[in-house]
């Protein structure tokens, strides 16, 4: 099997490529860096560097080859021969990868090539919708029914690269133990084809809820905490007590909220809750607080991390006052960020998270917001969330 990987850089060689090899497909990377192109086609091989496990180790990945994405020519054959196809370039250069691939779709559909699927290993909510309208544009409706659009979830953390030395390779990339990839079952045309460590799945929002509701929103709330604490890496902030427990207490928030939508079990959602809490230990990945913690209003947006969490958790009956706590420490590292008054934090966090100025989360999220303000250290936060957790439940009950 011959399977074609928009982009190699982090994910696409420190993970779907990997992936893709270690199951025995000859992988094909489109990339627009020369560098890398040239170094794939001479070696045909690249080092994968296992970090943070047990024991680290350095793994060969084979099979590989590259195309420049310039080259149109070279980029349809390689889809023409594809019985898979990934994207791994960020959701906001897809636009650019999309004429090769809508190239190649046309002469697979001219030659009456099977359906190919399209892995989309992107952090982009509904990406699969975001694709299907690009391509309508471009394909007629025959040619589009060819084409399967798989949402994935990535979870596999890579370590921020170090600079390399003269003589290093610049293929050589480092990544977590963590080698797992959901995908959507329902998506597939044509049937799933099995590949070690490929799980499918349906409903696949779950897994999409899973990720951005869980991993993504606790490595937030971890960033900004630590930024106001002075950590300057995950690692650090992560193993402050105060800072766990908030952490892990906002996850479980989540857990709750997802088991409930989904009628499912909630310990397979703590286990993982509890083993994102052990990777983001990992001082291995060198991640930032800074990084992590960037774009802060795409992070409080209505349907991310922080508010989609939250928004996720009322309308299953569970107020999430650790999620608030930690999207009031997010509005906090913004005001500074930008120097805002704070009489305009109620305009900031309104204007940031599309609420109304009475929802309950903005009245929570302001109310945790004036602890920060205030100076009030971790454990005081904590405490008062606590008690106000303790007199939400008291109601309920």
């Amino acid at each position: 099997m011959n399977a074609v990987i928009f982009g190699a850089g982090n994910i696409g060689r420190g993970f779907i490529g990997a992936l893709f090899s270690q199951a025995g497909l000859n992988v094909t990377f489109i990339d627009v860096s020369k560098p890398v192109v040239e170094r794939m086609n001479a070696d045909r091989k690249y080092p994968l560097h296992i970090v943070g496990g047990k024991e680290e180790k350095i793994i060969e990945i084979n099979n590989v080859c590259a195309v420049d994405g310039n080259d149109r020519e070279a980029a349809v054959n390689a889809l023409l021969c594809a019985d898979i196809a990934a994207t791994c370039v960020g959701a906001k250069a897809i636009k650019y990868i999309l004429p090769n691939f809508v190239a190649g779709i046309k002469a697979r559909f001219a030659e009456g090539k099977a359906p190919l699927n399209l892995l989309i290993c992107e952090n982009l909510m509904d990406a699969d919708e975001y694709i299907r309208e690009l391509l309508s544009e471009q394909l007629t409706p025959e040619e589009l029914d060819t084409v399967g659009l798989v949402e994935t979830s990535v979870g596999r953390m890579v370590p921020v690269p170090k600079p390399t030395g003269e003589n290093d390779n610049p293929l050589k990339i480092a990544v977590e133990e963590y080698c797992i990839l959901p995908v959507d079952e329902a998506a597939f045309k044509g049937g799933v084809p099995e590949i070690k460590n490929m799980v499918p799945f349906t409903p696949f929002h779950y897994f999409i809820e899973r990720k951005l509701f869980i991993h993504n929103m606790g490595h937030a709330i971890c960033a900004y905490l630590g930024n106001i604490l002075g950590h300057e890496y995950i690692c650090d902030s992560i193993v402050d007590p105060n800072v766990r427990l908030l952490v892990h207490n906002a996850m479980l928030e989540s857990c709750d909220a997802l088991a409930t939508r989904y009628n499912g079990p909630i310990r397979p959602l703590l286990d993982h809750a509890n083993d994102l809490i052990r990777r983001f230990h990992n001082k291995e990945l060198g991640d930032t607080c800074a990084r992590v913690g960037g774009d802060i209003p795409r992070k409080l947006a209505n349907s991310d991390r922080l508010t989609g969490a939250a928004k996720s958790c009322i309308e299953m009956g569970i107020f999430p006052v650790y999620i608030c706590t930690g999207s009031a420490a997010a509005l906090y590292c913004y005001m500074k960020e930008n120097s805002l008054s704070e009489d305009s934090a109620a305009d900031a966090l309104i204007s940031l998270t599309g609420l109304d100025k009475d929802n309950t989360l903005t009245l929570c999220t302001l109310e945790m917001y004036e602890y920060f303000k205030n100076g009030a250290s971790l454990s005081e936060i904590l405490r008062a969330a606590d008690e106000k957790k303790h007199d939400i439940f008291g109601m309920i009950v």
